[in-house]
């Protein structure tokens, strides 16, 4: 049996995107939020007309860039400006690794989340984890909504 590389993820509970009906926009409560500043994993709650009223949208992930880091402020900014703006009762749980991750690792992780969850708005990863993702089994620890308690590369990469 090959040896598997534990990652634990802590989750955040999950916070409320609000909508400020002035400036026509969703906005995240960042003073009471810490972790936007960082980077790590996420995931989108909201109504989809197929799925259900509160369901798993999107799982995510920021890192580090050539700019220094994209943190989930930036990403989630971009997701609520384009891909989510028609979606209602939208909420966010965020997830941060145990150890720092490299680029390389923290995107296979994310497609092992995004192939064990498939949530309804993700494309990619949805049949099969990233080659690589078989090395890593993932621990999701705190909060983690309707993910799995465990997930192994190995099962989702066959």
């Amino acid at each position: 049996m090959p040896t598997l590389e534990v990652i634990d993820i802590s989750w955040s509970q999950r916070r409320p995107v609000q909508y400020d009906e002035k400036e026509q926009r969703y906005k995240l409560d960042s003073e009471n939020d810490r972790r936007l500043e960082g980077s790590g994993f996420y995931c989108i709650y909201g109504s989809h007309p197929v799925y259900g009223s509160d369901v798993l949208l999107y799982i995510g992930e920021t890192k580090l860039s050539q700019g220094g880091q994209r943190n989930f402020t930036v990403r989630f900014d971009e997701h609520f400006k384009g891909r989510f703006w028609y979606h209602q009762n939208l909420s966010y749980s965020t997830g941060v690794a145990d150890q720092p991750l490299s680029n390389s690792q923290t995107l296979i992780l994310e497609s092992i989340l995004i192939a064990a969850h498939k949530p309804a708005l993700n494309r990619d990863h949805i049949d099969r984890a990233k080659e690589g993702s078989e090395r890593y089994l993932i621990r999701n620890w705190d909060f983690p909504g309707v993910l799995q308690f465990e997930c192994s590369g190995g099962y989702w990469r066959q």
